[in-house]
């Protein structure tokens, strides 16, 4: 049995991303080409709930089963289309997920999450998560504000699919998704040391298969071809931050085929792409005839390999690291809530009445905003950087934690 799976970050932030109406219209001619057949479609930052709509009334005919995970104010941006029965669904929305000032990101108010939806597949379970982690705005590690909230999303992550994903009920595990994480980054090392899943485009078995109007290199973001990529100095020829990443019980799944797609419209004389981000298309085998794997005794068996534990070790100081930020950050607020309560009653009597009401309501404003910080932003952010960070302490068998 072959199963085909597809997952595409479609880019469809409406007021700032170009011509979404008709890159999803040639999304969906793709899609419902003859030639093309997946079986699983996952995709993100479908923001709009009237574009879901569209895609899903457009493409029920070949793809019946479709869901929408409804998360934050906006949408999580992550859907799943298949043609075969989605027979459950859960969400997990990640517990940090930037900052509410950072407007100009939007990522606090999008509501993240990692969306699981259990597929029946010729009578096997496949469990299918779809998920879109913190963007990278800094593409530099000294500058990157939001790389704590990135690793404890990788990590809430893995305890989402480990606690949803048991061997005894499901077949196949797929994690798909725009990670926004490279490779090499520390959150998607911890994804596949401790979940042990394969990548597929690193374990496919035909690497001479691939989209010859993308070549082979595997990049999916940041590309610089791409007409809808705002140029930054680290950009070098683009990055590998959307993934396919799967694992069987029985291991009895080989991916075939795995290659980056979906770059310009074909035919499109204005020079259309389907989005900033390319998509990631996998071809599994499943084998039925190998026979089910008896459930295996985790009473004495090495939870984490070495490399693993020392990552870990590496994220639980780099968590350490945020908890000490938003505690610089709150003393800030508070130094700052003293300055601006002086400002306030000063000056009254130098000033025009206009200047006055003017520098009193930007103090009260800037006051209350301290005061949000200072008693709910803060404090939140920090205990879920420490919840994480005990929880890693436990996987390490450590009985450090932090309050």
């Amino acid at each position: 049995m072959q199963l085909r799976v597809l997952t595409l970050n479609i880019w469809g932030v409406h007021y700032v991303s170009k011509l979404i109406s008709q890159r999803i219209q040639a999304l969906i001619e793709h899609l419902i080409d003859p030639d093309t057949n997946y079986d699983i479609i996952g995709l993100q930052e479908v923001w709009s709930k009237k574009d879901f709509i569209y895609l899903r009334d457009q493409l029920k005919i070949i793809y019946p089963h479709s869901y929408y995970f409804l998360s934050g104010l906006i949408g999580s941006g992550c859907c799943m289309f298949s043609k075969y029965p989605i027979i459950g669904v859960y969400e997990h929305r990640y517990t940090l997920n930037g900052f509410p000032h950072k407007i100009q990101h939007g990522d606090w108010f999008c509501g993240k999450l990692i969306g699981l939806c259990k597929i029946l597949v010729n009578g096997k379970i496949v469990n299918v998560y779809n998920t879109h982690l913190h963007a990278n705005y800094h593409h530099v590690i000294p500058k990157d504000i939001y790389l704590g909230h990135r690793v404890c999303q990788a990590y809430e992550l893995i305890q989402f699919i480990e606690s949803t994903s048991s061997a005894d009920t499901t077949d196949l595990t797929i994690l798909l998704g725009d990670l926004n994480l490279t490779t090499q980054d520390l959150g998607f090392k911890l994804i596949r040391g401790i979940l042990q899943l394969n990548d597929s485009f690193l374990h496919r078995i035909n690497k001479d298969v691939f989209d010859p109007t993308v070549g082979n290199n595997g990049l999916t973001c940041d590309l610089l071809d791409n007409p809808y990529v705002t140029p930054h100095p680290y950009q070098g020829e683009g990055e590998r931050i959307d993934y396919i990443l799967f694992r069987s019980r029985n291991d009895n799944v080989k991916c075939l085929e795995a290659y980056p797609t979906l770059h310009k419209v074909p035919n499109n004389p204005a020079g259309l792409h389907y989005s900033d981000h390319l998509a990631i298309y996998a071809l599994f085998e499943i084998d039925e005839k190998i026979p089910e794997k008896n459930s295996i005794s985790h009473k004495n068996i090495e939870i984490l390999d070495e490399e693993t534990q020392n990552d870990l070790r590496a994220a639980c100081i780099l968590v350490q690291q945020s908890i000490q930020r938003a505690q610089r950050h709150r003393l800030f607020c508070i130094l700052a809530v003293m300055i601006l309560i002086f400002f306030l009653f000063s000056f009254n009597n130098y000033l025009f009445t206009i200047l006055i009401i003017f520098k009193n309501l930007f103090s009260l404003i800037c006051i209350a905003i301290c005061i949000w910080f200072i008693g709910l932003g803060k404090p939140v952010e920090r205990n879920a950087l420490s919840s994480i960070h005990n929880a890693m302490h436990l996987r390490l068998r450590l009985s450090q934690f932090t309050y």
